[in-house]
């Protein structure tokens, strides 16, 4: 890969990264007038027609090979959504955002189950590190598992194979069609999802309701994943997997200005950490081989 095109990706999946960042405070906020389901379909629904209207003229383009991808990635986001709102049922929100980090950690695994290929000790290194200053942002010191957690577990799995696919399929596809083509696969799950979970179906009351639902979807609905997408089709996924990773450290910040919450000394450490992992993986190296090692049939 051309390396300023990786850091012109790493760049835009950290700025994806800052987008759903942002994403969990205005998503605290909304629940107070929509269900679950019901925020969902409206978000998903909202930000697939405002990409229909700017980028139209790229649908022109579309194939079944597109849709049938777009399926695919639209279903893993919804599986991954899913299990997070289950799991923050019956856990906190820290230990959920720590789970979620857990993306770092099965990436790598799932890629050599699949292609055979072993994270490198640099790559091993930062992922530790971020997880740990992830850890001490997140959990406190009495920190046990619960069902809760298991369920967010899942959802990182799920968001794992999704940042998987997208960075495969962003090669193949327009990364723009292919990003926001997965959006009205989560707006219709989210429809049935409603009908069949949730009493009823409407629309924001407050005019702040409905700014936070438009940020949701314009924001982190269609910016957040055109970005997601287009970093996956320059940058690695070692790269944007431990990006993603950071999520709780852009929640913290945003946490801090917008809601006047404090940021603790363990919180600035675990941020130290977290930015410090990061950047072991996407500094610029005279050498890339030191991110993954391939491990052909033969190696013995």
């Amino acid at each position: 890969m051309d390396k300023r095109q990786i850091a012109y990706g790493d760049l835009m999946m950290l700025a994806a990264t800052m987008i759903f960042g942002a994403m969990t405070i205005f998503s605290k906020q909304i629940l107070a007038e929509l269900e679950v389901f019901n925020m969902v379909a409206l978000r998903f629904l909202i930000a697939f027609a405002a990409c229909v209207l700017v980028f139209r003229k790229r649908y022109r383009r579309l194939d079944k090979e597109t849709f049938l991808h777009s399926g695919v990635l639209g279903t893993f986001l919804f599986l991954s959504y899913l299990c997070m709102v289950l799991g923050c049922k019956y856990t906190t929100a820290s230990n959920a955002g720590f789970m979620m980090s857990l993306v770092a950690f099965f990436t790598p695994l799932i890629i050599l189950a699949q292609e055979h290929i072993v994270p490198g000790k640099v790559q091993i290194v930062s992922i530790l590190v971020t997880l740990i200053g992830v850890g001490l942002m997140c959990l406190s010191p009495g920190f046990s598992l619960n069902k809760g957690d298991l369920i967010c577990v899942m959802s990182a799995f799920f968001y794992s194979f999704q940042m998987l696919y997208t960075e495969r399929y962003a090669r193949l596809h327009d990364p723009v069609v292919l990003g926001t083509l997965q959006l009205p696969f989560v707006s219709v799950y989210g429809f049935i999802f409603a009908l069949i979970f949730e009493d009823s179906f409407r629309l924001p009351v407050s005019g702040a309701g409905w700014w936070q639902l438009l940020y949701l979807a314009l924001g982190c609905g269609a910016l957040g994943f055109i970005f997601q997408t287009s970093a996956e089709k320059r940058s690695p996924a070692a790269h944007t997997t431990l990006i993603y990773a950071s999520q709780p450290v852009f929640v913290a910040l945003f946490s801090f200005l917008m809601l006047g919450e404090q940021i603790s000394m363990r919180q600035i450490a675990g941020i130290a950490l977290v930015f410090t992992g990061v950047w072991i993986t996407v500094r610029p190296k005279k050498d890339d081989n030191d991110i993954i090692e391939k491990v052909t049939a033969d190696a013995n």
